[in-house]
């Protein structure tokens, strides 16, 4: 391995090649501990399989067995050719020999099943067999638990610890339930009378949760922009009371944009930008709703309130890139395309520069967020008013919800549906 080691660790330049440098060196000196961070973030950034091949080493000096040889088998399925240098394809040849050698180490569970069971489910630790015939690897040295169950028998578990390369057959023999016990007969229930069921105490329901982003709403900021549709979905927990109903739901909304021209209000044509998102985001959220029942039997209702909450942008990112008009396309922001750099193409320097506040905004540029300075949202608020929707009540303790509304997010969308409690 040392040969490649010191070839590869000489020859990186591209994006992660530092932090896989560092890395192959500190496992050189024996230091895996260290060195596993830096490799495993290298990959992340650019996958190498000469650093790919030292992070599955390091995994398996430290002992985690299992994913030395998940890596190593990964590397193994890889061709080798002219994509990578030499040093890498060297590694993908290595990685075959080490995938089987680690195998042989690895600890192994087979099941004898004594009878045909219906529904069989086996568990090692906490992970469903998906094929009970084939041995399953577990890690070594560490108490496992099998799990087995099926329909109408009790479970069976049992703790096993098991050493390198050792390999265990578990008997798998559950022990039937006993038969429920029998219905009441007509006799014994004769004269009893259901008490009527009144309006659910509690609600609980969910569903789709979307918003539509009309175009006008970028003309807030600025010019360009296209109608958005960001899908998502909630769930809700609603409690009735003597006035309006009370909401409190959790949400999860999607923010995709494809490229889109946009500039800022007041900016010369030379500030267009193509944005694209890929954001996803948390919303908690509370909600009052009175609802007005149309009908004698309370089939239908009209619901009208508000909501309150905040949002969380916890994925994803804002993309930004300078842009440029193709000949004839000056005046249609929406057929520009995307700078590959400083006057690049060439004849592009008054939208491709260097020398406005967005100058380094080229391909794979990411915004940063509110609390860096930037336009990314983190944190922002959630304010729909009014909601408005229809209910639908099939039965007493069921409910199908139509709502939309006005949001600061743009024009709300909901389905959904509640079961009463």
């Amino acid at each position: 391995m040392a040969w490649f080691l010191a070839f590869g660790g000489s020859a990186l330049a591209a994006p992660g090649d530092a932090q896989a440098g560092r890395g192959i060196a500190l496992a050189k000196r024996g230091d895996c501990v260290q060195a596993v961070p830096l490799l495993e973030e290298s990959e992340g950034i650019r996958h190498r399989p000469s650093a790919a091949l030292v992070l599955a080493d390091c995994h398996a000096k430290l002992g985690d067995l299992l994913r030395a040889s998940e890596l190593y088998h990964a590397l193994a399925s890889e061709t080798p050719g002219r994509k990578y240098p030499w040093w890498d394809n060297a590694a993908l040849r290595q990685a075959k020999k080490k995938a089987a050698a680690i195998d042989k180490r690895i600890p192994t569970v087979t099941f004898a099943i004594a009878e045909r069971y219906e529904e069989l489910e086996i568990e090692v630790d906490g992970r469903l067999v998906r094929d009970s015939t084939q041995p399953v690897q577990i890690p070594p040295d560490r108490k496992i638990t099998v799990l087995a169950r099926a329909k109408g028998f009790d479970e069976q578990s049992a703790d096993l610890t098991l050493r390198e390369g050792e390999q265990r057959i578990v008997q798998i023999r559950l022990v039937r339930l006993p038969p429920p016990a029998p219905k009441p007969t007509p006799s014994a229930s004769a004269g009893r009378t259901r008490a009527p069921s009144g309006p659910p105490s509690l609600w609980l329901g969910g569903g789709y949760q979307g918003f539509v982003i009309p175009t006008f709403m970028f003309g807030f900021f600025g010019d360009g922009g296209r109608t958005m549709l960001v899908p998502g979905g909630n769930l809700a927990l609603t409690i009735p009371t003597s006035g309006p109903e009370i909401t409190v739901a959790a949400a999860y909304a999607s923010f995709g944009l494809g490229e889109t021209p946009f500039k800022p209000t007041g900016a010369p044509d030379t500030d267009y930008e193509i944005l694209e998102s890929d954001l996803q985001a948390l919303l908690a959220t509370v909600h009052v709703a009175w609802d007005i029942p149309l009908d004698a039997r309370g089939t239908f209702h009209v619901r009208v309130g508000a909501g309150l909450g905040i949002g969380w942008s916890f994925l994803g990112d804002l993309y930004r890139t300078q842009a440029y008009p193709e000949p004839g396309a000056e005046n249609d922001p929406y057929r520009w395309r995307k700078c590959r750099g400083p006057n690049d193409p060439p004849g592009t320097f008054l939208h491709c520069n260097q020398l406005d506040h967005d100058a380094d905004h080229y391909f794979g540029y990411v915004e940063p967020s509110w609390f860096a300075g930037g336009y990314r949202p983190t944190l922002f608020p959630y304010l729909a008013l009014p909601e408005i929707g229809l209910a639908i009540h099939p039965s007493n303790a069921f409910a199908i919800d139509l709502t939309v509304g006005a949001s600061l997010t743009g024009i709300l969308t909901r389905a959904g549906i509640r079961f009463g409690l």
